[in-house]
């Protein structure tokens, strides 16, 4: 049986899920800015509880954002870890799907979802997912887009695509009036804490399908401001290393 461990710690929430021989053993708490501290000791505990060790996972996953710099860089950074030492394949999945697939499967009548992040400066993270037979479909890259532009595509969207769909952190747009589609129904819906739960499932699936990457293509997806995220074993920059 595949054995895999989940990271999650993109936004407010800290999240642990360890699925072995079909079981789960899991940790989530909400604690911002605590994740520095919280999650090594929620591993060891999954570790503990499951009876077993890093070097007998298949995998490891994590929310590869977007979200918090500072959160998607720290789990980012315990995945290559491990990874690297046992030689472990990644899998990262994104913070926006985690979302659309926790929505859809608590409410499985959606035909869609449109999950929206705050990224603050006026602007969201945002995707638009399909959902299929319970399970969700990204119709594009993940995106980031000024909320007032967002508000106006959205209503556009639902109104060709038709049918029911679920608009998670349209708190985040404001202004309600635009988000009135012609055809189709659009229903505000509570966004989801992103679990690592939910990160499991979909990690298990792409792992069972054949993907995964080495432990050096860990990278978190900022989306904004995009920095070079150094691979394990890359070389130092000539600038930080004459630092060393």
């Amino acid at each position: 049986m595949t054995s895999i461990l989940a990271l999650d710690t993109s936004g407010d929430a800290c999240s642990v899920a360890l699925g072995r021989d079909g079981a789960v053993w899991h940790r989530h708490t909400v604690e911002p800015r605590a994740h520095h501290r919280l999650l090594l000791p929620m591993v060891e505990d999954v570790f503990t509880e499951a009876g077993c060790a890093p070097a007998e996972l298949d995998a490891v996953a994590f929310g590869c954002g977007p979200g918090s710099f500072t959160g998607l860089r720290i789990a980012t950074a315990v995945t290559q870890a491990i990874a690297w030492a046992h030689d472990l394949t990644v899998i990262g999945v994104s913070t926006l799907e985690i979302m659309a697939a926790s929505a859809v499967e608590a409410d499985p009548s959606a035909h869609g979802v449109i999950a929206l992040l705050d990224a603050r400066m006026g602007e969201c993270y945002w995707n638009l997912f399909r959902a299929e037979q319970g399970q969700v479909l990204a119709l594009q890259a993940d995106g980031l887009a000024q909320r007032d532009v967002l508000a106006a595509a959205i209503a556009r969207h639902v109104a060709t695509a038709g049918g029911r769909w679920l608009l998670l952190g349209a708190d985040l747009l404001g202004d309600a009036s635009q988000l009135v589609p012609q055809q189709g129904e659009l229903v505000a819906a509570a966004a989801p804490d992103v679990d690592a739960r939910m990160l499991l499932t979909l990690a298990g699936r792409r792992f069972e399908a054949g993907e995964g990457l080495p432990a050096r293509e860990a990278i978190p997806r900022y989306l904004r401001d995009e920095r070079r995220w150094r691979r394990v074993g890359d070389p130092l920059p000539q600038a930080d290393a004459q630092q060393q």
